[in-house]
């Protein structure tokens, strides 16, 4: 498996397709953190919702 590390750019692109209240990274100078334990559910969720 391929290892990819996002850059700060593609977090904020990913983020702008949650609401502002619940994004999926946090972004804290310049490095990122997920939201949350269920990060990688929600965005599954969000891409079937947009239909990927």
């Amino acid at each position: 498996m391929v290892k990819y590390t996002l850059t700060l750019e593609e977090v904020e692109i990913v983020n702008s397709v949650f609401p502002d209240d619940e994004p999926l990274f946090i972004v804290d100078g310049h490095k990122f953190r997920e939201a949350s334990s269920d990060w990688k559910e929600r965005l599954k969720a969000k891409a079937i919702e947009l239909g990927y």
